[in-house]
């Protein structure tokens, strides 16, 4: 299966409530940045943010869709 940025971009809208979503390709279909404005994000630190991006890819991340991962998880207030 050849990923694709909507691919991405719909996990995370199923598993959060997401303001805005960019799924960015790096290199290749598995080198991936994503950047992510929800509300869940309001009052936890910088791990649990991309904690919880993880654990909405974490089938693509298992199966080594997804080889890298770069998250910038932010709160609407920060975005």
């Amino acid at each position: 299966m050849i990923l694709e940025a909507n691919d991405i971009e719909n996990l995370l809208k199923e598993s959060l409530k997401v303001d805005f979503v960019e799924a960015i390709d790096l290199k290749g279909g598995n080198h991936w940045q994503v950047n992510v404005v929800s509300s869940d994000f309001e009052g936890l630190a910088r791990v649990k943010r991309e904690q919880l991006v993880q654990r909405s890819l974490k089938d693509l991340l298992a199966n080594e869709s997804i080889h890298a991962l770069i998250v910038k998880a932010k709160t609407k207030d920060e975005a």
